[in-house]
C-alpha cells in the first residue's frame, strides 16, 4: 500500500542519539499514520525510511530508535546523518516508508586499522552492530563508537555484490561475516598480534612441563599459559614448581621463580587465586635449619572450594552434553622475578608423590653422645675437640646477635631482618624485595581498579579475595555476547543464578530455539534444551519399550506393536512366502521356507553386493556352506536353519522346540543391505544403543542423514 511522504523539520541530535547511527527519533503521529494505512499484521518490520533533503538531492536510508519526537512535525537525526545529508541552514526533510528493502544474507568488511582489543569481529559485531544500525550500504565506510573507542571498518561487499552499492537490512537476518585485512601491512600486523596474545596460545599439561621463564619486566618475556582440566580430578591438587637452575650457594635464585594460577585465562600479576610466592617464606625458614637442598614450592588447589564449584557448575550448565571448555580449566603462568630460569611444573593428586622432604620443617634438637654443641656456630663437635673448636670459631666467625646466624669474617651485607615480623631474616636481597612489597607498606593495600574501601593486609590477600573475585572492573569473556569486558558488581540474584552482573543483563536477550521455534531470555536457553533432552530421553526409552525387528537376521526393518504374520517378519521379507490358501498345520509354509532355503544355499541370489552368510552368491558366504554337497546342505537346513524358527510350529520342528525370537537368514535388496552396513558402522562406535540405531536407519537414508537424526533425537550411552 502506498504510504504518502512525511514532511518534517529537523531538531539538533541529542544525547539520546550517539554520534555514528542510523536510527532516528520520530514523532508519533508517523506512526499512527501508517497504522490507519497498513494493518498492524502486514507492517514491515524493520521500518526503513528514506530521508531526502529538501534542499538537496542526497539521501539515504534510516531506521527508527523510538517514537518519541515533539509533535509537532519534527524528526532528530544523529550527527552522522544530518552531516552527510544537510547543510547547516537547512530545516525540512521529506521521509518515504521503504518496504522493499533486502535483507543481508553475507557481509564483507575491511578494518582500516588495526584493533587490537577485538579479539573476535563476530561477536564483537553481533554485539553492537545492531545496537546503532538498521541498514548498511557498500563501498561506504563503517563507523562503531563505543567505551570511548572508534572503530571504522570499509563496506566491501553486501550479499555477493562486489561491483555496485547495496543497501540491506541488518535486523533479524542471518549474516554471513567475512572480515579481512585492508592490505598486507595490516595483515602482517594482525597476525603479529595474533602470535603475540598469550591467550591464543594456551597449552593443557596433565602431569609434567619444562619452561624457560622470564621476569614480567622483561622485554623478552611472553607468557606460555598452561591450563590443567579440573573435571578430570575430584578432591585436591597439587602442583609442585622446581627451579631447575638452583645452586644452594645462590640464595636468590632459590626465590627467583614463581608460578600464579587463576580460575579464568585472564590471569596475571593484578588477577590470581594462587600462588607460589608465600612459598618463599616456609623455604627459608627450611634453609635456615639446613633441612632441604631444593628450590621446591608447591600450591595446593581444593577442588571443594566454592569458586571452583561454582565453575565446574557453570560449566555443566552451558553445555547439554556435559562440560564446557571454557569453563573446566585452571590457568597457570610461571614466571621469573629477575634473570632468565629453567623450571618444571609437576601435577599430582597426591603430596607424598611430588615431596621428597616431607619432613623437612623436622630439626633435630638432640646431642649424639660424646658430641656438644658449639655455643657460637651451634655446631654439634665431638666432646674432645670441642676446645680446640671453639679457639677457632671464636677467633674467625661473627654472630649475628639477632638471630644467632654465624658467618665467616663478618657480616654480609645481604643479611637481613624484617623490622615487623619477629625472627624472620634472610640473606637474600630479592626475598627482601618481595617480602617488604607483598606484606609490609606504609598503608593497607586498596583496590585501584574500582570504588570499593576495603582493605587489605598483604598484596596476595587484595588479589585474591578481591580482584580475582568479586571486583567488578575484573575481564571476563561473557558466555553471551563473547565480549571481554568487565563482570560488575554482583547482586544476590547474580550469584543465585551464578552468573556475572555483566552476564545477567546480557543474558536478558531473546533467542528463538532452533528445535520448537519459541522465544526464550538467552540465559534460560540452556535450561530449555534440557527439557528438549527430557524429550530425548522418554523417546530413547519409549523406543526400547516397543522394539520389534523383522525376524530376518539380513534386515533392518522394524515392525509395528501388531504382528503381521507368523514368523514375525516384515512385509517384504514375507512377501515371497505368502499364499491365499488355508494351511492349518504350517506344512505348506514350510516348504516354500525349504524352497527359498535351497535356492539360496545352493544356486544363490546371484547379486554381488549380498551380504547373507546362507547365500551361495554371497561375498561373505560362510564355510558351512562353500563347496559342500547336497546332502550336507539339507542336513544344514534341517538340523540349524529350521530350529532356529520357533513360531509357528512346523512339522520337521515338534519334536526341537527353540525358546526366543525367530532367526532367519534370506536376501534383501541392496538398499536393505547397505543400510544395514550404516548400522553395524555406527553400531561399532558404541555411542548410541542399538534400538535408536535401528529407528535412525529407518527414518533415513545416507549416513549423513542418520547421523544428523541421531544426533536431535539420540541419547549418548
Amino acid at each position: 500500500m502506498y504510504i504518502p511522504p512525511f514532511q518534517l523539520r529537523v531538531l539538533p541530535a541529542t544525547s539520546q542519539l550517539p554520534s555514528y547511527s542510523d536510527k532516528a527519533i520520530l514523532p508519533a503521529s508517523v506512526l499512527s499514520r501508517i497504522v490507519d494505512i497498513i494493518p498492524e499484521s502486514e507492517l514491515p518490520h524493520p521500518l526503513i525510511f528514506k530521508i531526502t533533503s529538501s534542499e538537496s538531492l542526497g539521501s539515504c536510508y534510516i531506521g527508527v530508535r523510538e517514537f518519541s519526537a515533539p509533535e509537532d512535525e519534527t524528526v532528530v537525526l544523529p550527527d552522522w546523518i544530518f552531516t552527510k545529508l544537510l547543510e547547516p541552514e537547512s530545516v525540512t526533510v521529506e521521509l518515504q516508508l521503504k518496504s522493499s528493502i533486502s535483507k543481508a544474507t553475507s557481509l564483507k568488511l575491511k578494518p582500516l586499522q588495526l584493533y587490537s582489543n577485538i579479539t573476535n569481529w563476530k561477536y564483537f559485531l553481533e554485539n553492537k552492530l545492531t545496537q546503532y544500525y538498521t541498514t548498511l550500504t557498500s563501498k561506504e565506510t563503517l563507523v562503531i563508537e563505543d567505551d570511548n573507542l572508534r572503530y571504522e571498518l570499509y563496506i566491501e561487499e553486501i550479499n555477493g555484490e562486489a561491483h555496485k552499492p547495496v543497501t540491506a537490512s541488518i535486523i533479524d537476518t542471518d549474516i554471513v561475516l567475512d572480515v579481512v585485512p585492508l592490505n598486507d601491512k595490516l595483515a602482517s600486523e594482525q597476525q603479529l598480534e595474533f602470535n603475540s596474545n598469550p591467550h591464543n596460545n594456551i597449552v593443557e599439561i596433565e602431569s609434567v612441563v619444562e619452561a624457560t621463564v622470564h621476569s614480567f619486566l622483561s622485554p623478552k618475556f611472553k607468557p606460555t599459559i598452561y591450563k590443567i582440566d579440573l573435571s578430570k580430578y575430584d578432591s585436591e591438587l597439587f602442583i609442585k614448581l622446581d627451579n631447575l637452575a638452583f645452586a644452594s650457594s645462590n640464595f636468590d635464585a632459590i626465590f627467583n621463580v614463581d608460578v600464579i594460577a587463576g580460575l579464568d585465562k585472564f590471569v596475571s600479576l593484578e588477577n590470581f587465586k594462587y600462588t607460589t610466592m608465600d612459598e618463599d617464606f616456609l623455604l627459608q625458614n627450611r634453609f635456615q635449619h639446613g633441612n632441604t637442598s631444593k628450590a621446591t614450592k608447591v600450591i595446593r588447589v581444593d577442588l571443594k572450594d566454592d569458586d571452583i564449584l561454582n565453575k565446574l557448575q557453570r560449566a555443566k550448565d552451558e553445555s547439554v552434553d556435559g562440560i564446557d571448555d571454557l569453563e573446566k580449566f585452571l590457568y597457570l603462568i610461571p614466571f621469573s622475578w629477575d634473570e632468565e630460569a629453567e623450571v618444571t611444573l609437576t601435577i599430582s593428586t597426591c603430596i607424598s608423590d611430588i615431596l621428597e622432604d616431607n619432613n623437612a620443617d623436622i630439626v633435630d634438637t638432640e646431642v649424639p653422645e660424646g658430641h656438644s654443641r658449639c655455643p657460637n656456630c651451634l655446631k654439634l663437635i665431638s666432646s674432645n675437640k670441642l676446645v680446640l673448636h671453639e679457639s677457632f670459631c671464636l677467633r674467625n666467625n661473627v654472630k649475628c646477635t639477632k638471630c644467632d646466624m654465624v658467618f665467616l669474617k663478618e657480616i654480609p651485607s645481604s643479611h637481613w631482618h624484617c623490622d615487623v615480623c619477629v625472627d624472620f631474616h634472610s640473606d637474600s636481597s630479592l626475598l627482601k624485595f618481595k617480602h617488604t612489597r607483598l606484606y609490609h607498606t606504609n598503608q593497607a593495600y586498596k583496590c585501584n581498579q574500582c570504588s570499593s574501601t576495603e582493605e587489605y593486609g598483604t598484596f596476595i590477600e587484595l588479589v585474591t579475595k578481591h580482584k580475582a573475585t568479586v571486583c567488578p572492573s575484573k575481564l571476563h569473556q561473557c558466555r553471551f555476547c563473547h565480549l571481554i569486558v568487565p563482570q560488575g558488581q554482583a547482586t544476590y540474584q547474580d550469584r543465585f543464578e551464578n552468573l556475572t552482573n555483566h552476564e545477567n543483563s546480557c543474558g536478558n536477550k531473546t533467542i528463538e530455539c532452533y528445535k520448537c521455534n519459541k522465544v526464550f531470555r538467552t540465559k534460560d536457553f540452556q535450561k530449555h534444551l534440557k527439557m528438549h533432552d527430557l524429550d530425548k530421553i522418554q523417546f530413547n526409552e519409549w523406543n526400547k519399550t516397543v522394539f520389534r525387528k523383522c525376524s530376518n537376521v539380513n534386515c533392518i526393518k522394524l515392525l509395528g506393536t501388531e504382528a503381521a504374520n507368523d514368523l514375525d517378519l516384515c512385509d517384504l521379507c514375507y512377501g515371497p512366502l505368502y499364499i491365499a490358501q488355508h494351511d492349518p498345520t504350517h506344512i505348506k509354509l514350510q516348504q516354500r521356507i525349504e524352497r527359498r532355503y535351497m535356492m539360496q544355499l545352493t544356486k544363490g541370489c546371484g547379486n554381488g553386493w549380498c551380504r547373507n552368510p546362507y547365500c551361495a552368491s554371497s561375498y561373505n558366504a560362510s564355510a558351512e556352506i562353500k563347496g559342500k554337497p547336497f546332502k550336507e546342505l539339507i542336513q544344514l537346513l534341517n538340523e540349524f536353519l529350521f530350529r532356529q524358527i520357533s513360531t509357528p510350529s512346523f512339522p520337521i520342528n515338534k519334536a526341537h522346540v527353540v525358546e526366543g525370537r525367530n532367526r532367519l537368514w534370506f536376501c534383501v535388496n541392496e538398499s536393505v543391505s547397505n543400510k544395514n552396513v550404516m548400522l553395524e558402522l555406527i553400531s561399532s562406535e558404541g555411542e548410541y544403543d542399538e534400538e535408536i540405531i535401528y529407528k535412525a536407519v529407518n527414518e533415513k537414508n545416507d549416513e549423513q542423514s542418520m547421523r544428523s537424526w541421531l544426533h536431535d533425537n539420540a541419547i549418548k550411552v
